[in-house]
């Protein structure tokens, strides 16, 4: 049980404890304070993860790539509340802070830039892969098999390097 599990364990009971209590009474009162300070723990929680989290990127890494999302459209699916509790938004922004702050580089691809459709061996582009149920696939160009997760991390990364690059921060000074 991770964390978040915990706490909305803990808040679910006092949400359950809550609606028992009679309007106006001091236990409800005390009721809606451990509620507050439980929702309180629980978002502090989340916080100290995403810092745990870009600290060990930011401290690790050079140069930092990272795609744009958008949220909104992934959370029509059945995951939709773990991607909540994610808060991508907000790594994203800690991401960029810290990294300027350490003098990291920090870059975005395209969210339509599409990264799973590419073979990272050998450069081909498969245009029938718009279906997401399609986990895997085998490059007509060299054969490879490519997971389709693993092949849009290269991609993107591949992409990340080509941002560099093209920014003049690649090139060795003499």
């Amino acid at each position: 049980m991770d964390y978040s599990e915990k706490y909305e364990k803990k808040i679910k009971g006092l949400n359950k404890w809550l609606a028992r209590c009679e309007k106006g009474s001091k236990n409800r009162t005390k009721v809606k304070i451990k509620l507050q300070r439980a929702y309180q723990k629980l978002r502090n929680a989340r916080k100290y993860l995403l810092h745990l989290i870009s600290k060990e990127i930011t401290e690790e890494n050079d140069i930092i790539v990272t795609e744009k999302l958008k949220i909104n459209k992934m959370v029509q699916s059945p995951l939709s509340k773990k991607i909540y509790d994610a808060s991508w938004a907000e790594l994203i922004r800690q991401l960029k802070y810290k990294s300027k702050w350490k003098n990291k580089l920090f870059y975005q691809i395209d969210t339509y830039y599409p990264s799973s459709q590419i073979c990272p061996r050998c450069g081909y582009q498969n245009k029938a892969l718009k279906d997401l149920k399609i986990r895997e696939w085998e490059c007509p160009n060299c054969l490879n098999l490519n997971d389709r997760d693993i092949s849009a991390s290269i991609n993107i990364m591949f992409e990340g390097l080509k941002l560099y690059m093209k920014s003049g921060l690649g090139t060795a000074s003499q």
